[in-house]
């Protein structure tokens, strides 16, 4: 699998104090450090959504045409690494990452795209990833049997959610409202979909981009259509305060109301048999 670079570089500098690199990566959430004779590596794991990356010292250079680039700024053999099929959000997160970095240490960055070193702007960085991306997948169309594509507004706000989901929990925890995993399933077309579990008398968040609630009553499940559900209880929903656009919450005050709609609604039968997703499988 092709991967996603960038390269550090200082100006008319080599030094790197180690010790104040590693003090650094060590306050990073989802960073494990290890270290032998041949380099240094910073292993980053994403803790809830667990996408992989490393930034690496290594003994020699492990930049391509060097000598075209601008002699002022000095290779520290220490650079950044991931899939180019990094999702954006993901990609976004590793970006702030490599600024902090930068800010901290007087870094400047260059990737093969780049004409030269530069300073680091998360708009360059992230235009040439996704030209990368978007360039691999065109001369790679086999990789995408491998996955299901979403727009990338849509699988951000996917990713967020499940992100935040466990602050979310905490937020509503003495409200006792439910906040729900997404279920990644796909029909037996292939076409993928999205769903929660829902059960009766259960004050619940619903995340954005559903297609499918299972609900629950007893020992049955409903399978209902979002799209077929939410004229009905839409505006007895409330948005969950200062988060993603379409995050709904059932209040108490109107639990009643909708249970009743739910219970006594002939809803249209779901007719699709259903496969899960792997969360990693999702690609914009």
């Amino acid at each position: 699998m092709a991967q996603f670079n960038i390269h550090f570089f200082k100006e008319k500098s080599r030094k790197i104090d180690i010790e104040q690199l590693i003090a650094f990566f060590e306050e990073i959430e989802g960073i494990k450090v290890e270290m032998d004779e041949q380099s240094v590596r910073f292993n980053y794991l994403h803790p809830r959504l667990q996408y992989e990356a490393i930034f690496l010292i290594t003994p020699k250079s492990q930049v391509p045409d060097i000598y075209r680039l601008s002699p002022k700024f000095l290779d520290l053999n220490f650079h950044l690494e991931f899939s180019i099929l990094m999702p954006d959000y993901v990609a976004n997160q590793l970006f702030l990452i490599v600024k902090k970095v930068c800010e901290r240490f007087d870094f400047h960055i260059y990737n093969e795209m780049f004409e030269d070193v530069l300073p680091f702007k998360i708009d360059v960085v992230q235009k040439v990833f996704n030209m990368l991306k978007t360039a691999y997948v065109s001369k790679n169309p086999v990789v995408l049997s491998d996955y299901h594509m979403i727009p990338k507004e849509k699988l951000s706000a996917i990713f967020r959610y499940l992100d935040d989901q466990v602050e979310l929990q905490n937020y509503y925890k003495e409200l006792e409202t439910y906040v729900p995993r997404y279920h990644f399933l796909t029909t037996e077309k292939k076409q993928l979909v999205v769903g929660i579990e829902w059960k009766e008398h259960t004050l619940t968040v619903f995340p954005p981009f559903l297609d499918y609630l299972f609900y629950r009553m007893g020992n049955e499940i409903k399978v209902v259509s979002y799209d077929e559900a939410y004229p009905l209880i839409g505006k007895m929903l409330m948005d969950v305060p200062g988060f993603i656009k379409d995050t709904k919450v059932l209040p108490k005050k109107m639990a009643s109301k909708v249970f009743k709609i739910m219970k006594k609604t002939k809803f249209s039968m779901c007719k699709h048999t259903f496969s899960k997703v792997n969360v990693k499988k999702l690609l914009d």
